[in-house]
């Protein structure tokens, strides 16, 4: 579609030569260039996400690799520290069983307490302290026993001072004898603990007996407090059963604290400013660095101020635990179902990589906790260099088109100066040519197009001097044919006013016209009224007039015969009895002829009453089904009491789903009635004829059509045959042999209620196969109740 300059506002020279360098050229470079750039940041945008995929894959594999490695190591260390506690347990064994005499220096340094326990008194150097606690007073032999502990000492000391991790060697019996090494003073033991406290309401005993370690194998406890003094710890223990007997005499054990656990396993390098922390078997932290206690909001406990004795077990709170926190209650319930794996987590609003790994010899989770963006560091880092580089370019190129944009500005000025001025000058004689100084001199200008429009301006210049002439000599011209059209439409208006008139007087012919042919068209109705009437009455009167004139033929013959029999009685008194009685005879046939004909008349008379009748009344929903049992009932009950021996087979094929008509149910019912009624004659006339073994069958069926219910009555009759089909609902047309009271109105009533219903009756029949009604009406589906007229 060509552009509609007229519409466009004027633009300058100079705007419309940079607007056209603009659209041409600098635009579509820009575009170009931007998409370079757009290139450049969605590239680097996808190595990027390569990246820090691969970047995320690899630290994956590392921190687990690295949970795994540092979990074997930290196993190893446990798993050295319960050899060492099962050494201890097999020379507490020997210790209980092996006599030992102290030497003067060690059995010097006991004393009984006032609450009557066996104490050290002060400390040796590599010499263990020992507390005997009973609430009876100790016996010489029960003294004895506790001095044989002493052979333990150097033993104790080794497993302290080689051990990085342990704190305190212990050996605790059934009988309240503690023998420990480091050395602590009583006083500040019995202050910790308590005077003649129950070894075996703590974990680390109970743990051993064998109700919970059957195995007696060394076992692990809990984060707990230490009765002795040294703080939060954990307890590694073995039962002591002296002689391999079955009485567990004691226990023996290592302690370790949260301080030291920390500072020896946990103080490793992990990559990415990681953490490490250890969790127990039920979720609970056992250790954690100080980077982690940020991370989960908590301090680390190791020292524990001792205001009042320890007189149960205290554990960590809760808030160590991880399935009871609810920033951690979904890593905790990963820890307890997976040996190792990996877990995102969000720590004090940051995400959070936990890789995990098993301490196998004891089932202590080793995590491994890295902060995202410290994995993804040197990443982020490479897109920030990688952006600013874009920014850079972005900014060079957007200086680099302004300092061009500047330059090729005044180089449009120039242009647009060189065209401007020849094109003023054009504009100028095309001015003085419009007022009339068609001849002007030639120009002279330096662009050769500019030149070729002025010569051509000139030209045009003085063709239109001559066109001018020549237009003048027309004008004059165009006067005078002007004077001639004007005389010419004058005249034609004349005419045409005369036409006009006698248009208007064929018009009121043609309306007068008009109104005869609406006459004539009313007589033609009336005329066809009167004939149908007269052929609806003829119809009656040749239908009445056949029984009227048996009747009356007879009605002769009967007084004809009464004369006869009187005159044969007068004339012959001994007339035989036998010929009377076959006088009388033909009386009673003459009479029974007279009352089948009286009754077809009476028949023919109700029929038409029934045709008279008012066929208006109430539409209203109609359950078809129970309508056709009903009519079905009582049509067949009426044919049985005519014909006892007829027995007659019905076939229901009722559509649950057909749902309601809006009908008169009585006129429906007299159509239903009608047509089981024919259906019923069809079948008995068939099986009077049949010389074989023939079932009379009428199906009843319904069923949906559209927006329309059908219904359909068949039977296997006789059929009718096709060239009646077409006179099957005409007045007084019946395919049934004479008497029997047939008037020919049934199917013609119940064509006409059906089409008063809004519906339509059609048949179809094979001769000597089947005949079927089909009633098809209008479907309902509201109960409305509406009125026919």
């Amino acid at each position: 579609m060509p552009l509609d300059r007229s519409a466009a506002a004027p633009v300058s020279l100079l705007r419309l030569i940079w607007r056209s360098y603009l659209t041409s050229a600098l635009v579509p470079v820009f575009f170009i260039e931007l998409a370079l750039i757009a290139a450049y940041f969605i590239t680097n945008s996808v190595i990027r996400e390569q990246n820090i995929t691969t970047q995320q894959r690899l630290a994956t594999e590392q921190l687990q690799y690295i949970a795994h490695q540092q979990a074997e190591h930290i196993s190893s260390q446990l798993a050295s520290v319960a050899s060492n506690v099962d050494l201890l347990r097999r020379h507490a064994e020997r210790a209980f069983v092996t006599p030992f005499v102290p030497d003067a220096e060690e059995s010097s340094r006991y004393a009984l307490s006032l609450e009557g326990a066996l104490h050290t008194t002060h400390g040796l150097p590599g010499r263990a302290a020992l507390i005997y606690s009973k609430p009876s007073r100790i016996s010489e032999s029960e003294r004895t026993k506790a001095l044989q502990f002493a052979q333990l000492d150097p033993l104790l000391q080794s497993l302290v001072e080689t051990q990085p991790l342990v704190t305190q060697a212990y050996v605790d019996t059934a009988d309240h004898l503690t023998r420990f090494y480091p050395y602590r003073e009583y006083e500040d033991v019995i202050a910790a603990s308590g005077p003649g406290y129950d070894f075996s309401i703590y974990s680390y005993y109970y743990e051993a007996d064998a109700t919970h370690n059957p195995e007696r194998k060394v076992v692990w406890t809990d984060v707990h407090v230490d009765t002795a003094g040294q703080g939060w710890m954990v307890s590694a223990t073995a039962p002591i059963y002296p002689g391999s007997g079955d009485r567990m005499e004691g226990v023996a054990g290592l302690d370790v604290t949260i301080d030291r656990l920390t500072n020896q396993v946990l103080q490793l390098h992990f990559p990415w400013n990681g953490y490490g922390m250890l969790v127990g078997k039920d979720g609970t932290i056992l250790a954690l660095t100080t980077q982690g206690e940020r991370d989960w909001k908590l301090k680390e406990l190791s020292d524990y101020s001792y205001h009042e004795p320890i007189r149960q077990d205290t554990f960590k709170p809760d808030t160590f635990n991880l399935l009871k926190r609810e920033d951690g209650r979904a890593l905790g319930q990963q820890l307890a179902s997976a040996q190792q794996g990996l877990e995102t987590v969000t720590l004090a609003g940051r995400s959070k990589q936990v890789a995990w790994s098993t301490v196998k010899s004891t089932d202590w989770k080793l995590l491994v906790v890295v902060d995202e963006a410290d994995i993804f560091a040197e990443a982020y880092e490479l897109n920030r260099r990688v952006l600013r580089v874009g920014l850079g370019m972005i900014a060079g190129l957007i200086l680099f088109y302004a300092l061009f944009f500047g330059w090729l500005y005044q180089k449009v000025r120039r242009m647009s100066g060189l065209l401007a001025e020849p094109l003023l000058d054009l504009e100028s004689m095309m001015q003085r040519i419009g007022q009339g100084e068609y001849t002007q001199p030639r120009p002279t200008y330096p662009i050769i197009e500019l030149q070729r429009t002025g010569e051509g301006l000139v030209q045009m210049g003085q063709h239109m001097g001559q066109s001018n002439a020549s237009l003048q000599q027309a004008r004059t011209d165009l006067e005078q044919l002007n004077l001639k059209l004007e005389e010419r439409i004058q005249h034609r208006t004349r005419e045409l006013e005369m036409a006009n008139a006698a248009l208007n007087q064929e018009n009121t012919a043609k309306q007068g016209l008009i109104q005869e042919l609406q006459r004539t068209q009313n007589q033609l109705i009336q005329s066809e009224k009167l004939a149908s009437l007269a052929h609806l009455t003829s119809g009656i009167a040749h239908e009445l007039k056949n029984p009227l004139n048996l009747i009356n033929n007879l009605s002769e013959a009967s007084i004809e015969l009464s004369q006869e029999l009187g005159r044969t009685l007068r004339e012959r008194p001994q007339v035989l009895l036998s010929e009377v009685q076959d006088i009388i005879m033909d009386f009673m046939r003459n009479a029974a002829i007279v009352h089948q004909h009286g009754v077809r008349a009476d028949h023919i008379i109700r029929s038409m009453m029934e045709h008279a009748q008012g066929r208006t009344g109430a539409l209203e929903p109609t359950d078809v089904k129970p309508l056709l049992e009903h009519y079905l009932t009582l049509t067949y009950a009426v044919e049985r009491a005519r014909s006892p021996r007829l027995e007659v087979t019905f076939v229901r094929e009722f559509d649950p789903t057909v749902g309601k008509v809006q009908a008169m149910p009585q006129q429906l019912g007299r159509v239903l009635q009608n047509l089981i009624h024919n259906a019923m004659d069809a079948v008995s006339m068939k099986q009077r004829q049949s010389t074989h073994d023939y079932v009379p069958t009428i199906t009843l069926r319904t069923c949906r059509e559209g927006g329309n219910v059908v219904l359909q009555v068949e039977d296997n009759g006789p059929g009718i045959p096709k060239d009646l089909h077409s006179r099957i609902f005409e007045p007084f047309f019946t395919t049934k042999p004479p008497g029997g009271g047939n008037t020919g109105l049934g199917l013609s009533l119940s064509y006409d209620i059906v089409k008063l219903h809004g519906g339509n009756l059609t048949v179809e029949s094979e001769l000597g196969q089947y005949t079927r009604f089909t009633v098809s009406l209008p479907a309902c589906d509201t109960p409305q109740v509406v009125t026919a007229g």
